[in-house]
């Protein structure tokens, strides 16, 4: 197992890659403990000693454990991929462009209902049009990294 100290050193991001990734997110997605057998077969691996090598791989990095039963478990989660665009919130993992969506279109909608009078003026228009085109940027990108999520 890694220690602590040893961790900050560790680079993640080129350590995990390629199959060692795709092993860790059907691990992730799995959210219970796997065999080598079954994470071969979950994967289309070509054998089990493809999935075992990937597995000592993130074990010996400690991103996973074994447990007493012979099964590979998360032991730590690791922001890597696309996984750096989701906060975990307990057993939610969110995208992080969620929070901003929620936080611009909640801003939109105060402006709407408290600040928006009639007639419409240049400078209303122009702060409809931001409000507007902000708000559906943040909700498409919130969409979009849901649609890629690895898990």
């Amino acid at each position: 197992m890694v220690s602590e100290q040893n961790d900050q050193s560790i680079n993640y991001e080129t350590a995990i890659k390629g199959t060692t990734l795709d092993v860790y997110f059907y691990l992730l997605r799995k959210k219970e403990a796997a065999g080598v057998r079954e994470i071969q077969r979950g994967l289309g691996l070509s054998s089990p000693s493809v999935s075992s090598y990937h597995l000592e791989k993130l074990e010996t990095l400690g991103v996973i454990r074994k447990n007493r039963f012979g099964n590979f478990e998360i032991a730590k989660k690791v922001d890597i991929g696309a996984l750096n665009q989701f906060i975990l919130i307990r057993n939610y993992t969110l995208p992080r462009f969620l929070f901003y969506a929620v936080f611009v279109s909640i801003l939109f909608a105060g402006y709407l209902l408290f600040f928006l009078t009639l007639p419409l003026t240049t400078s209303k228009v122009f702060a409809l049009l931001f409000g507007g085109i902000a708000t559906i940027i943040c909700w498409v990108e919130t969409y979009l990294s849901w649609q890629k999520r690895p898990f």
